[in-house]
């Protein structure tokens, strides 16, 4: 049989539709950390400046107990959306590495 003969049992495009769709879905996984974590960050500085006032409120004699209550909650609430924002920076760190392995298997994301 000659060599002409043996056809490899895959198209040429194969891995680029592959793992072009992985380049988009990684793209939308982007996007969607990107959109959580700019919707945390407000949050994240009201809940700052509400402990801020409520420590003031406290040193200018309010009730201690409630405020003391307040702050620990606010302190709790703050702790759970820093912890979720560093997260979302390891998951943001993931997508970007794989993303920048993506040029050594698809021509199409070479410079």
């Amino acid at each position: 049989m000659p060599l002409t003969a043996f056809r490899f049992p895959f198209r040429e495009d194969v891995d680029e539709r592959r793992f072009g769709r992985l380049a988009r879905l990684l793209e939308l996984i982007q996007v969607e950390i990107e959109r959580e974590s700019a919707a945390l960050r407000p949050s994240v500085e009201k809940m700052t400046d509400c402990a801020a006032f409520a420590l003031a409120a406290m040193e200018n004699g309010e009730s201690p107990e409630r405020i003391s209550a307040r702050i620990d909650s606010l302190a709790r609430d703050l702790a759970l959306s820093r912890a979720r924002q560093a997260l979302l920076e390891q998951q943001l760190s993931f997508v970007d590495r794989t993303r920048a392995g993506l040029p050594g298997i698809l021509p199409s994301h070479r410079a």
